[in-house]
């Protein structure tokens, strides 16, 4: 009976490798699995504290109501021509923004744990101040020429995404008299507080100024609308891991962060943002909760966590691969070069315990720091691995020679893992290193002297 023991054990190597991705698969399903439940908490942690949080204002809205005459002609039985006059009413409001305003403000940070994991949350403490430039005649668009303006009374509206967040009434004064504040941006049905103001200081043309004192709570974001004239920010906490997104990111020459904290500082012009014309369209038929955070011209802060564990492992799956692979061809070699048979089942028993690694790394992350639990897993896959092969090479040397290799290429996964910038070409550069190794160490095998078939005798009845 003829056979080809190359061909073969290459065929039975490439299907124990497929049959890998198995576990493989399974354990990255565990990984989406585990971040999902962990986006999850983040929600129900601020469904029963306060959602992310995105501040808008104040600005002056000054409501109204226009008065205005329809005449329409038409002809009776006679012939005669009728004019029919009609009376209309249509309220409307003219939505004023602050010609200057200045953010002051601190971020206390505290950690909420539900289970194993945890969810950063905050309480903001601002101060918002600057002035409205009054006109003699606020623009309005008019049904008729000839209509009237009957005005309502003013009133200052201050916009968040969750009312609950705050945590004490906010203080607000209109040229140093304090104003009663009350529940509602009212714009629209997006969620807020409002303070009413005297008619003759909204309507009498020339500056006013205001301040604000908030203590406002929220989850993980916190997001603010430059809808002045002028917007300058200014935000600091202890937090060491901030992430600055949205349409404008902090100055460069104020931006500090540190294991102390951060202080960060923004200058936008309203001819840098169109926040305020998206934040009035949205006001127009805000029907929910979150109207401002549709806005797109605005600025965020986030409270990053410093090391996401299940994108880590996520990660350092997507080189499992490489690993089998790898681990795969050194058994092959040493076959090759020590004319030594491995059996299939070895073969799979060492794939296992590779795949076993990134179980093992995924559920200490969850209660270690990721370094600790890296080194743990990749210790006891490596002293597992060089234990097992020692028999199998019925070599110690030569166990140990091959578990020192597995620790090194465990190192060089940490190493690609921390260094998420450079990861392309490092692991390129591992990935020749590793192809030059084998070729270097297979350079000399006659592999059609492998190939050739080989003739098993039997014997005659």
């Amino acid at each position: 009976m003829k056979r080809f023991p190359l061909f073969t054990k290459l065929a039975t190597i490439v299907f124990l490798a497929l049959l890998l991705l198995v576990p493989l698969t399974l354990i990255r399903s565990l990984v989406y699995e585990r971040q999902a439940r962990g986006a999850q908490v983040t929600q129900e942690i601020a469904a029963s504290y306060a959602g992310a949080q995105t501040l808008a204002g104040p600005l002056l809205v000054l409501p109204y109501v226009e008065h205005y005459t329809t005449e329409t002609r038409e002809r009776d039985g006679d012939g005669k021509w009728v004019i029919t006059r009609q009376a209309h009413k249509r309220p409307g409001a003219v939505h004023l923004m602050p010609a200057q305003l200045d953010v002051a403000g601190h971020i206390a940070v505290e950690r909420k744990h539900r289970g194993i994991f945890e969810v950063p949350v905050y309480e903001l403490e601002a101060t918002l101040s600057g002035r409205f430039d009054l006109p003699a005649n606020p623009a309005i668009n008019r049904n008729a020429d000839n209509s009237t303006i009957a005005w309502g009374e003013p009133y200052l509206s201050l916009a968040v995404s969750d009312p609950r967040g705050f945590a004490a009434v906010p203080v607000l004064s209109v040229d140093g008299k304090p104003t009663l504040v009350e529940r509602g941006s009212e714009l629209g049905d997006m969620p807020g507080v409002h303070a009413a103001l005297p008619a003759a200081d909204a309507r009498t043309p020339g500056r006013r100024n205001f301040h604000v004192t908030l203590r406002l709570r929220g989850t993980e974001r916190l997001g603010l609308l430059p809808l002045a004239g002028d917007t300058h920010v200014k935000i600091d906490s202890a937090w060491p891991h901030p992430s600055f997104t949205g349409r404008f990111l902090p100055d460069p020459s104020t931006q500090q962060a540190g294991a102390d904290g951060f202080h960060a500082e923004w200058s936008i012009s309203a001819l840098a943002s169109d926040a305020a014309r998206q934040f009035i369209a949205r006001a127009a038929d805000c029907k929910r909760s979150g109207c401002t955070d549709a806005v797109e011209d605005r600025l965020d802060i986030r409270l990053a966590q410093p090391v996401s564990i299940y994108s880590l492992s996520d990660r350092a799956l997507k080189y499992a691969v490489l690993f089998v692979v790898v681990v795969f061809a050194a058994f092959f070699a040493w076959e090759v070069l020590q004319g030594l048979a491995i059996h299939p089942i070895q073969y799979l028993l060492a794939g296992l315990a590779l795949a076993m690694f990134f179980l093992l790394l995924l559920s200490l992350s969850e209660h270690l720091a990721f370094a600790t639990a890296y080194g743990a897993a990749a210790a006891a896959s490596t002293s597992l691995l060089a234990y097992y092969l020692s028999h199998v090479m019925r070599s110690w040397r030569g166990g140990l020679s091959f578990g020192a290799c597995l620790a090194l290429m465990f190192a060089a996964l940490y190493g690609l893992l921390a260094s998420e910038d450079n990861a392309l070409v490092l692991g390129a550069v591992l990935a020749f290193a590793l192809l030059a190794a084998f070729m270097v160490l297979t350079r000399r095998v006659d592999w059609y002297a492998l190939a050739r078939p080989q003739v098993r005798s039997g014997g005659t009845a």
